[in-house]
């Protein structure tokens, strides 16, 4: 720097005298830009937390002129944003103020805000008319559309996109979207998938784009850091956003010279940032000691310490105060002001002019001043001291916009109310009538709803609200909770209700009213079904009066009740809600979804279509109503609910629904779609990936499976346990699968299904005696059990005990007498029971089901075979083969049948080729069986030496007894073909039919295994 540009000495100390104290805080702040980012040493988040008046916000400043002095780019957020794009547009702002513009993001934002405008613009679109139902009440009724769904308890159905039910101002801009009218035009209005995507999930789209410019930015500069005031207000719609950025990596990352700086008047959140505790600078500040309240006087010209004592005794070291009354410059001690005196008489000593202090006083009321609302609280012959007033020292300014410093307005406020509680109502009321005027002066250039939707007239609805609280708080509060539970649930955006939930809490407060800040503090407090249970609850006692405002409240209370299989209880409330209000459609929607979980599925549609009738754009009885239908099978009638209710509302629990018809239909790469669109909306949604887990175990991709079980598994869904072991068994890992169903059991023991799939992965292990106990013991829960049957009757028919065999095959059969399955098992085991009319027939009943069936086909194949109808075995073999030219029993049969028909010489080459496919493919039999068909082959092709290698071979895998009974057969069917060595056959038969008595039940092995 050259010298003409260095400051002065003088220079330099009067910018350090600008601020006192807090100098272990600026130390801290100030170190840590001497520590490279790499350094464990070096932090990357700071929190300044203190109360009200304790110098956060001066002390942010300081610590930003900090930061530039490190030549960090800077930027600073506080409550005024109320949105996550927003705090982006903000920075953005700010960089490119400062020569870095985030040029891509920008490009992006204006499309996103373009295609914003365009949405809001189809929203605001008039519907067609609908003819008002017979006796229905004059007036417009609320559409109950996905805004309520945001609220109304359906987490457990996924009915928020990418947050949970009460979500509040998470993601407010995302959920703000979800206007009806709005969600059922932007396919059609936008030009894009990608488009509407941006506009229901900006933060999706906008947030990668920002994070990769401001990392462009970033490597351009030493430093970047954020700062974030008031973070009390601005948290809620913060905080998941910006742990995902700065440490989870969702949407990408923050560069490591980036540092973050909040500064609010609590601890942050624990649920959100409890798992990065360690990463956080707390920097707490309390009031000034008296050194530091000193320093701050002398540095503003006090030096009288008298004057100082009394300023320490009156404001106990709280730095606003200090501040404040040093700015005055008091020269004695009566200057400051009586010590028994108001606060208020403190902050205005030194304004003289009663007119001036009236107005101060007067202004204090708004929660914030404009102009027009300056002029509204002290009267337009007074409207031109609006400049005089933005200069005082606890006077903010910033986007045209001013407010008092908290601590100021409060005692300002408390000071009106109580010296002239006439007074105080009178100036509420006034107030309250202006907000309500510029209210109608926009309702007269909009239609229908549409005031919904314009945010100016959501700001003054919320300003009158706060206003009439203050000025009659009892009164307005009923009012208010009227229109809450008929009106804001059903048109407001979630964020909307956020700030009016807020703006309760702070009415009650300012008017000293208990009952109105407990209300706003307990609609606030909402996380779980049970709290919107207990509000509607509550909010009955409170508009008892009015019978529309009753029936809606017990329509909530039993649509959330429904949803939490309170069935009885949401019965109830249906049932009173219609008897004040027939055409209650939340009423509708919760006895509707009371008859579907009780199965009782023709009066569920009869709600649900009457709930359609009357409100066609509310998702939920249409999604519901969809369920319904895919329930009953109809299937198409389904589709057409849930494409409807999806466009309104887009839903992990309609498109996951939505995909579990997709794969009711077989069309599975839909359903795959859909379960992927699932995850993207909600993407910690246990149940999603258990169902899409199903979808993949049809499609026989195992690995994708296990994958989406272990992921379900993760997220607390217990029952994704089946899933795992059957994909573990599916990919041959059958001890991961024993032991992943020994850890699930040792809690679960009577979960029939993975005690099954754990026998049966006992039975691929050979271990019989264990896999019979398993499929036992699910039968025993499960008489009915079908797969359990089959695979116990499979398990009796490996150790030869044929008999108990053929009962769980009729027992199956008879729980399920129309699977092809079941009927194909016990078709093949009649026919090695020698009962070959009773196997045809049930072949036979199975191919007529399902005429694709491998085991049928092969099985029948033998049947005729060995009645010696070769041209009709010659027909299921080659059906067969069609299906899979690669199945080892099929090219086995086809080479006996070729046997039979033209010698073992004609048969040579089939033989052969069975060899060779059973080279390539032998992993589709077990061990026992890939040694035990070349006995056949080689005997069939000559080669005696080789078939009693494989003989002795076989004997040293210690079979099972179905495996020595299956060559015995074949060696006995090989013997009648054309060209057998009876000689050999016999020699080879004889120790086999030893050693499969040794293995039949009562044997020396027999049961053994």
């Amino acid at each position: 720097m050259a010298a003409a540009q260095r400051p002065t000495i003088r220079e330099l100390i009067r910018q350090r005298r600008r601020f006192v104290g807090r100098r272990q805080e600026m130390a801290a702040f100030r170190e840590n830009f001497t520590v490279p980012p790499e350094d464990a040493a070096h932090h990357f988040l700071f929190h300044v937390r203190g109360d009200a008046g304790v110098g956060k916000t001066t002390l942010l400043r300081q610590l930003e002129n900090t930061a530039r002095e490190h030549r960090a780019l800077t930027a600073s957020v506080d409550e005024s944003v109320h949105s996550v794009p927003e705090v982006m547009a903000a920075i953005s702002a700010q960089f490119a103020q400062a020569g870095h513009p985030l040029k891509s993001f920008d490009k992006l934002l204006a499309t996103y805000r373009q295609r914003r405008h365009e949405a809001d613009a189809a929203a605001q679109q008039p519907a067609a008319p609908q003819p008002p139902p017979e006796g229905a009440a004059g007036g417009p009724q609320p559409s109950a559309s996905s805004a309520f769904a945001v609220r109304a308890g359906l987490a457990g159905l996924g009915m928020v996109p990418g947050v949970g039910a009460f979500a509040g101002v998470a993601e407010p801009d995302r959920i703000a979207q979800a206007a009806d009218r709005a969600r059922a035009k932007l396919s059609a209005r936008l030009r894009s998938h990608d488009d509407v995507d941006l506009v229901i999930s900006p933060l999706d789209a906008l947030t990668p784009a920002f994070l990769k410019d401001v990392g462009e930015v970033a490597a351009s500069v030493p430093w970047m850091v954020w700062f974030f005031d008031t973070y009390e207000r601005t948290g809620p719609l913060l905080d998941l956003w910006l742990r995902d950025v700065m440490f989870e990596g969702r949407y990408g990352s923050l560069p490591a010279n980036a540092v973050v700086t909040l500064a609010g008047q609590g601890m942050l959140a624990p649920r959100c940032w409890a798992d990065y505790a360690d990463l956080v600078v707390d920097l707490p500040l309390v009031p000034f000691t008296e050194a530091e309240a000193r320093q701050l006087l002398t540095a503003k010209g006090v030096d009288d310490e008298q004057v100082i004592e009394v300023v320490l005794r009156l404001t106990g070291g709280l730095p606003v105060l200090v501040s404040m009354l040093a700015e005055a410059r008091p020269t004695t001690p009566e200057a400051v002001g009586d010590p028994s005196g108001t606060a208020v008489e403190r902050f205005l000593k030194w304004v003289s002019d009663e007119t001036h202090r009236s107005v101060a006083l007067a202004a204090a009321l708004p929660r914030r001043l404009d102009e027009d609302v300056f002029a509204a609280a002290v009267g337009d012959e007074r409207a031109e001291l609006y400049g005089w007033l933005r200069s005082l020292p606890f006077v903010g300014d910033g986007s045209g916009r001013c407010r008092y410093h908290q601590v100021v307005r409060t005692a300002m406020l408390r000071l009106q109310r109580k010296q002239s509680p006439q007074a105080w109502r009178a100036r509420h009321l006034r107030l309250a009538d202006a907000f309500a005027r510029w209210q109608r002066q926009i309702e007269e250039t909009l239609e229908g709803d549409e005031k919904w939707e314009h945010e100016r007239w959501l700001d003054y609805r919320l300003e009158e609200a706060y206003h009439r609280l203050c000025a009659t708080p009892e009164e307005t509060l009923r009012e208010e909770l009227r229109a809450y539970v008929c009106a804001y649930i059903d048109h407001a955006s979630a964020s909307w209700e956020h700030r009016w939930r807020q703006m309760l809490v702070e009415a009650g407060r300012d008017s000293g009213s208990g009952s109105v800040a407990a209300w706003g503090d307990r609609l606030l407090a909402e996380s779980t079904r049970s709290d919107l249970v207990d509000n509607a609850t509550r909010l009955l006692d409170e508009v008892g009066s009015d019978e529309r405002a009753v029936a809606m409240a017990l329509g909530l209370r039993g649509m959330v009740r429904a949803d939490m299989n309170e069935l009885e209880g949401a019965l109830a409330d249906a049932e009173r809600a219609l008897e004040l209000d027939a055409d209650c459609v939340r009423a509708l929607a919760a006895r509707g979804s009371v008859h579907l979980d009780r199965e009782l599925y023709e009066q569920a549609l009869e709600s649900f279509d009457r709930a359609v009738a009357l409100d066609p754009d509310f998702p939920w009885p249409l999604a519901r109503r969809g369920e319904t239908y895919r329930l009953l099978g109809r299937y198409e009638e389904s589709l057409t609910d849930l494409n409807r209710s999806f466009d309104l509302h887009e839903s992990a629990w309609t498109v996951g629904t939505r995909a579990q018809v997709h794969h009711a239909m077989e069309d599975y790469e839909k359903a795959l779609a859909d379960f992927g669109r699932a995850v993207e909306i909600t993407p910690e949604w246990s149940w999603i990936y258990a169902e899409r887990a199903r979808t993949y175990r049809f499609l026989g991709r195992d690995e994708e499976a296990l994958a989406d079980c272990e992921r379900a598994l993760e997220l607390g869904a217990d029952y994704a346990a089946f899933g795992r072991v059957h994909a573990l068994r599916n990919l041959d890992r059958y001890e991961e699968a024993i032991d992943a169903a020994d850890r699930y059991l040792a809690s679960h023991p009577e979960d029939q299904g993975v005690l099954a799939e754990r026998g049966e992965a006992y039975r691929m292990t050979d271990r019989f005696q264990e896999a019979l106990a398993d499929f036992g013991r699910a039968i025993e829960i499960e008489p009915s059990y079908v797969f359990a049957l089959v695979r116990r009757g499979q398990t009796h028919e490996h150790i030869g005990l044929l008999g108990e065999a053929l009962a769980d095959f009729d027992a199956a059969a008879s729980a399920s007498p129309d699977d092809a399955w079941v009927l194909a098992n016990r078709g093949a085991l009649r026919l090695r029971l020698g009962d070959d009319e009773a196997a045809l027939a049930d072949l036979d009943r199975a191919l007529g089901l399902g005429p694709d069936g491998l085991l049928a086909l092969e099985s029948r194949a033998r049947c005729h075979l060995l009645a010696g109808r070769y041209a009709e075995a010659a027909t299921d073999i080659e059906r067969a083969a069609a299906l899979d030219d690669h199945d080892l029993d099929v090219a086995f049969a086809h080479a006996m049948l070729v046997s039979h028909t033209a010698g073992l010489d004609g048969a040579r080459e089939r033989w052969t080729a069975f060899e060779a496919l059973l080279e390539e493919h032998g992993d589709q039999w077990d061990p026992q069986a890939g040694v035990a068909a070349p006995i056949i082959s080689r005997s069939a092709l000559g080669d005696g030496a080789g078939a009693e290698r494989l003989m002795a071979e076989l004997t040293a895998t210690r079979p099972y007894w179905q495996i020595v009974d299956d060559v015995i057969r074949a060696l006995d069917d090989l013997a009648l073909c054309p060209g057998a060595d009876p000689a050999l056959l016999a020699a080879l038969r004889a120790p086999l039919a030893e050693l499969r008595a040794g293995l039949a039940p009562g044997g020396p092995d027999g049961g053994s295994r």
